[in-house]
């Protein structure tokens, strides 16, 4: 039985928000609703107000508070805001960006008490203080009666002020950042030597290499930026076995924002699965993107799961919050338990009356009175708590599909095009068409491809696969060869991450010739021109020849593919002719960029073009596609689900000790739908009440989202 509960309350204090005299009927109040845990931050500049001096009563009241009614607490700990004391102590510590920009302490909507983004990571002294803070933090609060978990690191990114990525406020590039980075270089190439051979260069001592100010060298800005991910993992790892170290009774996290690309990446934050193999448990802020939830749950790799700010009654000052009732907190949280995640913790419980926030995130009225929101929470703790025992024991089957997403060639992509569009449109393609498809999968890092990490996939789905180490190479082609099916799009190990060279053979990496599929010549689909003959015209399905008629045949990011089974798929960006495999897909009618083989007791997919890029421009054809060849890898949907209206319905099913339990359903369409789904047994909805038999068909009403239990 899982050591954790299913969590279910709210973030409530930030100091010096909500005030003292609200303390006492609020607690009261989340008790009500059936809030069983409450989040407090711990702010490094509000708590540590000198050196040795530190201010804990505040906390200490509303601890005690929360003791007397029933809640648990979990202390969230925040560094990002320095001590006032800190830079007169340490003026060196403050944090430089590429440009060479000091960054000032500074108040910011959501670190209003000033003090923000804090000291560079890589500064000792700063360090030691950190160090210092957290140790008084838990050696205060770990006995006492409300101490529920600890939450060592709120949302940690590298510098706020360069969350979307730009070589120019990247950071940091301090001495201390300098020096870290050349012991880290040592560490990964072992000899001066080695590392000119990589990077192309003619160091002659270690204090000569440079901090890589943009990705034009390539491989050098991608250990850069790795060197920065690994200083925030050193960073996690200190905080949560300090954590341990001082209190062995209680569940040590902390909780990031899913790295999707889209806000969060790994130019500016951390790796999400580097810090998770160290939490007890983990945990995210998020909604319910299909992206998000698979980024936790897969990085989290078994551990419990939780959303501690759930971010559904999201506002500011410019845009007040959404009038909230069940069906949007079903729509939201439903599909997130699907996927295995076991609570939900709001941000935050009362309104924000403190800067560009407010007054907006609350659960209850700026006055404390019910909102909409208030009342649909407590209907849904109504419906979800008489089974949360069994809830917490449930959990969906193990995907046998991955996609692979690295962190080394997001850096690369970043480095090559100074943005992660492209990248972004063709993984959130792949995610969000298999989520709507009902395939469970699940996310691949690049660590855990070159460690064979694969067990129980069949399928793998690798998009715009461009740079890629010689272990993940040889680690996939042995997987391959064992029984997996990989789909790879253009130019997979393009660009060989381990020589920092681009491969003179595509694929790259000894691929080519061990699976015997080579990249003949490749160009950027806007150079491409459609063929004019009637022929080729009069093959292609008629919407796409309306479509083309409509917009000429000159190159541009999409192109059409037709396939040899008479089917048909969109291009983007890039493209490839190949040869050596069977022709599935061409162009122009004559050279393939779409092939297949067998390799040992496996098969390759190779696309020599970004197909989830092209699934833009139709992604029916792309959904086609993918599911012809996920059936012939004799992968199946969630119990079987079928429908006329596939991409409409989605459906998770958790199974605990005794078999199928809890099955989740969601419908993202405007019309009533009708899915088919295999299994067995009668199914009640716990908050419409409707029953269901499987194996059979099921009406799904408009935007409906339910969680059945097998009865």
């Amino acid at each position: 039985m899982s050591p954790y509960p299913f969590l279910f309350g709210s973030q409530y204090y930030r100091a010096p928000t909500p005030e003292r005299e609200l303390w006492q009927d609020d607690m009261a109040r989340m008790r009500d609703l059936g809030f069983n845990q409450v989040k407090l931050f711990v702010q490094w500049r509000w708590s540590h107000r000198a050196p040795d001096r530190f201010y804990f009563e505040d906390l200490d009241a509303l601890m005690d508070l929360a003791a007397d009614h029933g809640l648990g607490i979990t202390l969230n700990t925040l560094t990002d805001m320095s001590p006032l004391w800190l830079f007169d102590v340490y003026p060196d510590a403050k944090q430089i960006d590429a440009s060479g920009r000091v960054i000032e302490p500074y108040a910011v909507s959501h670190r209003s008490i000033g003090g923000h983004p804090g000291p560079c990571y890589n500064h000792p002294g700063a360090l030691a203080e950190r160090r210092h803070f957290l140790e008084e933090v838990v050696e205060h609060f770990r006995d006492h009666p409300a101490m529920a978990m600890w939450d060592m690191w709120n949302e940690p990114e590298q510098s706020f002020q360069a969350r979307v990525p730009d070589f120019a406020t990247l950071t940091c590039f301090c001495d201390h950042c300098r020096d870290g980075f050349a012991k880290w270089l040592r560490a990964k190439y072992g000899g001066l030597e080695t590392l000119n051979e990589v990077w192309g260069r003619c160091y002659e001592d270690w204090e000569h290499v440079e901090m890589p100010r943009n990705g034009g060298t390539i491989t050098d800005f991608v250990d850069w930026r790795e060197f920065h991910l690994d200083t925030m993992t050193g960073e996690a790892v200190m905080r949560l076995d300090l954590a341990r170290e001082h209190d062995p009774k209680h569940p040590v996290y902390l909780h990031v924002v899913p790295n999707i690309m889209t806000c969060f990446c790994s130019l500016t934050g951390v790796d999400d699965f580097a810090l998770a193999r160290h939490c007890d448990l983990f945990a995210a802020s998020m909604n319910a993107s299909p992206a998000s939830i698979t980024q936790v749950v897969s990085a989290g790799q078994g551990r419990v799961c939780y959303n501690v700010e759930s971010h559904v009654n999201f506002g500011s000052i410019n845009m007040h919050q959404r009038f909230l009732g069940l069906k949007d907190l079903l729509a939201d949280w439903l599909p997130q338990i699907g996927q295995g995640i076991k609570g939900f913790m709001f941000w935050q419980f009362r309104s924000e009356v403190l800067g560009a926030e407010s007054p907006a995130w609350g659960v209850v009225r700026l006055d404390g009175t019910d909102r909409p929101v208030t009342r649909a929470v407590r209907d849904f703790w109504g419906g979800v708590e008489p089974h949360v025992e069994a809830l917490r024991e449930a959990f969906p089957a193990p995907p046998e599909i991955g996609i692979w997403k690295s962190r080394k060639n997001e850096i690369f992509h970043f480095a090559a095009n100074g943005s992660l569009a492209g990248l972004i449109d063709g993984v959130e393609a792949y995610i969000n068409t298999l989520y709507w498809s009902n395939y469970p999968f699940r996310i691949i890092s690049d660590d855990m491809l070159a460690a064979g990490d694969l067990a129980g996939l069949r399928f793998l789905i690798m998009p715009s696969c461009y740079y890629v180490t010689a272990e993940e190479a040889a680690a996939l082609d042995a997987w391959v060869r064992a029984g997996g099916t990989l789909l790879c799009e253009a130019h997979l190990a393009g660009y060989n991450a381990t020589t920092g060279r681009h491969s003179r053979c595509l694929p790259g990496c000894g691929l080519a010739e061990s699976w015997g599929i080579r990249e003949i010549d490749s160009t950027s689909s806007y150079h491409l021109r459609l063929p004019e003959n009637e022929a080729f015209q009069g093959a292609l399905p008629e919407d796409v020849s309306k479509a083309l008629s409509a917009s000429g045949t000159s190159g541009g990011r999409f192109f059409p593919i037709t396939l040899a089974d008479g089917g048909f798929v969109w291009g983007a960006n890039r493209y490839a002719i190949l040869e050596g495999a069977k022709a599935e897909g061409s162009f122009d009618g004559v050279e393939p960029c779409i092939v297949s083989a067998k390799v040992g007791e496996g098969k390759v997919i190779y696309c020599g073009t970004n197909l989830g890029e092209g699934s833009l421009r139709d992604a029916g054809y792309f959904a086609q596609f993918l599911a012809k060849h996920l059936t012939a890898a004799s992968v199946s949907p969630t119990l079987g689900a079928s429908s006329d209206a596939i991409g409409t319905v989605h459906v998770d099913a958790l199974s605990g000790p005794e078999g199928p339990a809890f099955m989740v359903m969601l419908s993202r369409s405007d019309q009533p739908q009708v899915i088919k789904l295999g299994g067995e047994g009668t199914w009640r909805g716990l908050f419409s009440g409707e029953e269901v038999r499987l194996p059979g068909a099921i009406s799904v009403l408009p935007g409906a989202a339910e969680l059945f239990k097998r009865a």
